[in-house]
C-alpha cells in the first residue's frame, strides 16, 4: 500500500516579525489552516513545532490554543494532539463569552437555548433535507437505545440536538450550542453536583424527543416548536426543583 504524503506538511508558518501576542499567533494559525486546507477533524502541528516555526515559547502557544479550546474551536487530546472541532478561517467570527460555571449559569443558557432551538426546529421543518432528517432519526434511535441500556445518554442527546441545528441550515446556532451549552454541561457532568443525569429524564423527556423528530419529518413547524418547548420546560422545571 502506497503512503500518500500529507499536503499540509509542506506548509510552514513564518516567524512572527513583531511581538508574539495571542492575537498574532491565532491570526498566523488561521492563515496556516486556510493554506493547508484543514477542516473539522484534522490535526494541527504540535506545540513544539508551532513554537519553533513562529519563534515563540511553547507556553505562549499553549495559552493561545487554550483560548480556542474554550470557544469549542479545537479539541486538545492529551497524548494525541490538537484537532480542529470546526471550520476556522479569516472569514469566521468566533465570539468568546465569559460565564461563571455555577448552576444558575445553566438557567441563563436555557433562556438562550430556548430562543435559538425553537427557531432551529422551525427552520429544520422548512429547510431540512432528506439526509438531515435521516441523520436526526439515527441520532434519536441511538439516544433511545442508550437510555434503555444505561438510563442516561448525555453524548447521544447532544448529538441529537446537534443534528437538529444542522438541519436548521444556520451554522451559527450549532456554534452557540457547542461553545456555550455543551461546554457548561460538560463541566457539570465532570462533577459530583450533576443535575443532568437523573432518572426522570428517561420517563419524561424521551417521548418529546421522538415527537420533535416526527414533527420535523412530517414538516409540521407548530408541532416541532411545541415539542422543543416541552423538552426545555421539563429540563428547566426539573433543575429548579433540584436547586
Amino acid at each position: 500500500m502506497t503512503a500518500h504524503p500529507d499536503p499540509s506538511a509542506a506548509i510552514t508558518l513564518r516567524p512572527l516579525s513583531q511581538d508574539g501576542s495571542r492575537i498574532r499567533i491565532l491570526r498566523a494559525l488561521t492563515a496556516y489552516i486556510e493554506a493547508a486546507d484543514l477542516g473539522a477533524g484534522d490535526k494541527l502541528p504540535t506545540e513544539r513545532t508551532l513554537a519553533a516555526q513562529l519563534g515563540v515559547s511553547r507556553p505562549t502557544i499553549r495559552e493561545a490554543l487554550q483560548s480556542w479550546q474554550a470557544m469549542g474551536l479545537i479539541d486538545i487530546r492529551k497524548g494525541s494532539g490538537t484537532y480542529l472541532a470546526q471550520e476556522i478561517g479569516a472569514a469566521s467570527v468566533h465570539m468568546p463569552v465569559t460565564i461563571q460555571l455555577e448552576k444558575r449559569a445553566v438557567f441563563h443558557l436555557l433562556e438562550l437555548r430556548r430562543v435559538i432551538e425553537t427557531d432551529a426546529a422551525r427552520l429544520a421543518v422548512l429547510r431540512g433535507s432528506v439526509e438531515d432528517i435521516d441523520r436526526l432519526r439515527v441520532a434519536l434511535e441511538a439516544m433511545e437505545t442508550a437510555y434503555s441500556v444505561q438510563g442516561f445518554a448525555n453524548k447521544e442527546d447532544d448529538a441529537f440536538h446537534e443534528a437538529l441545528y444542522v438541519a436548521s441550515g444556520n451554522p451559527l446556532y450549532l456554534q452557540v450550542f457547542r461553545q456555550l451549552y455543551v461546554k457548561v454541561v460538560e463541566n457539570f457532568n465532570a462533577s459530583a453536583d450533576n443535575p443532568f443525569v437523573m432518572t426522570p429524564f428517561v420517563d419524561h423527556s424521551q417521548p418529546d424527543h421522538r415527537a420533535l423528530y416526527e414533527a420535523i419529518a412530517a414538516r409540521d413547524p407548530d408541532a416541532a416548536v411545541a415539542a422543543v418547548t416541552r423538552i426545555l420546560d421539563f429540563v428547566e422545571t426539573t433543575l429548579r426543583d433540584d436547586a
